[in-house]
């Protein structure tokens, strides 16, 4: 039986855990159901890493899957328990260790991390002196260095693969590389890019909350990141907006881009985050008053992302809040769902290309690595097509 090696990087956080419970339920050996499965050898996080070269018993377990998977210390000690080699060494050791065991090249590393710097050098360093395979849902090697980084890491399209860091439920990325690919000019993109933003913004529309209650409702739903001024401040949605740029061929950088946040920096400096949340009442009228102005005039409001070409012109990107018509494509967009409209030489007036997929929460990024994971894998055969 041959198998798709797979390291996870973050496998101890909530996407980590999430990607391992729906790959040991379906995509390893034990499910019976693909004829060259996906087998997890290694997990790393921050602290080190657990390696077996022949799969770690993890992936037998699938009837202890709902014990560890919202409990991150129970899952700690769970593979703390089993017999694998384990590390606190960090991540250039578990590249070593897998060159020892003569596994280059024969290994796909998932990084389902927020990690910048280590995570950046670590990428470039399998791209470009391994033959290894990366499938990623970080932002951050792709967004936050000069797109010369960019280039380098997704120059092989084969072993590189980012579709999950923008709308993972969705192929944006892959249309853009196609664009690219057929020059096909982009000249503009408008995009609803954020889930949670798109929540707030679609109950500041029914006037029944304000918006810090809405806020703490999408906080209570697991909505926001740990810290909401992490959504708030537009940034996610910025890195998202370089990515797409950059997959279409624009040398752009986080200054290029005209941003604003959901709400008044000021309120956004706040680190402590009982007190942020106290604070932020303080922006309940102004918005308030904002999405009230708009209705008046047959308008709402929405995050958005935009990408515009201006003949003969550079490129404008923006960042914030914006009206748009109640009836228009992104007017009509509810709850945490995202939205890009994208305009193109060929694709224009009334064939605009418009994508629109669920915000990606753990299931549904999840979801999407696997999906590109077996698109990744060499020689893929289908199953016998037998119902579950």
């Amino acid at each position: 039986m041959a198998y798709q090696n797979v390291i996870l990087l973050g496998g101890t956080g909530n996407v980590g855990r999430e990607f391992l419970s729906q790959v040991v339920r379906n995509d390893t050996e034990f499910s019976n159901k693909h004829r060259n499965p996906t087998n997890i050898i290694a997990l790393a996080n921050s602290k080190g890493f657990w390696f077996n070269r022949h799969g770690l018993e993890i992936q037998k377990n699938s009837g202890e899957i709902d014990k560890w998977k919202h409990n991150k210390e129970a899952f700690i000690k769970f593979m703390n328990d089993l017999d694998v080699y384990k590390s606190n060494n960090n991540l250039e050791g578990l590249l070593d260790l897998t060159e020892d065991e003569d596994l280059s090249g024969e290994v796909v590393f998932v990084d389902a991390t927020s990690g910048k710097d280590d995570l950046r050098d670590f990428h470039l360093k399998v791209i470009t002196e391994t033959e290894g395979i990366i499938i990623t849902a970080n932002k951050n090697p792709l967004s936050l260095y000069e797109t010369d980084i960019f280039r380098t890491l997704t120059k092989f399209r084969e072993r590189y693969g980012f579709r999950c860091t923008v709308m993972a439920g969705a192929n944006t990325v892959t249309n853009f590389l196609d664009y690219y690919d057929t020059s096909e000019k982009v000249c503009k993109i408008e995009a609803c890019f954020s889930g949670t933003l798109g929540y707030i913004c679609t109950e500041l529309e029914k006037e029944e909350k304000v918006f810090s209650q809405i806020l703490k409702d999408a906080r209570e739903l697991g909505y926001t990141e740990p810290h909401p001024k992490d959504d708030l401040n537009g940034l996610d949605v910025a890195r998202k907006l370089i990515i797409c740029a950059r997959t279409f061929g624009y040398d752009i950088n986080m200054s290029d881009i005209n941003l604003e946040g959901f709400i008044d920096d000021a309120f956004l400096q706040i680190e402590d985050k009982d007190e942020f949340m106290e604070t932020v009442k303080g922006a309940d009228q102004e918005l308030k008053e904002k999405f009230a102005s708009a209705k008046s005039r047959g308008k709402t409001i929405k995050y958005l992302a935009g990408f515009y070409l201006p003949e003969n012109g550079k490129p404008i990107l923006n960042a914030g809040l914006m009206e748009v018509g109640t009836d228009s494509p992104l007017g009509t967009l509810r709850g945490s769902s995202n939205k890009v409209i994208i305009e193109t030489d060929i694709f224009k007036g009334d064939k605009k290309n418009i994508i629109e997929s669920p915000g990606a929460g753990l299931d549904v990024t999840a979801w999407g690595l696997r999906r590109e994971l077996l698109s990744r894998l060499r020689g893929r055969r289908g199953g016998d097509y037998k119902l579950a």
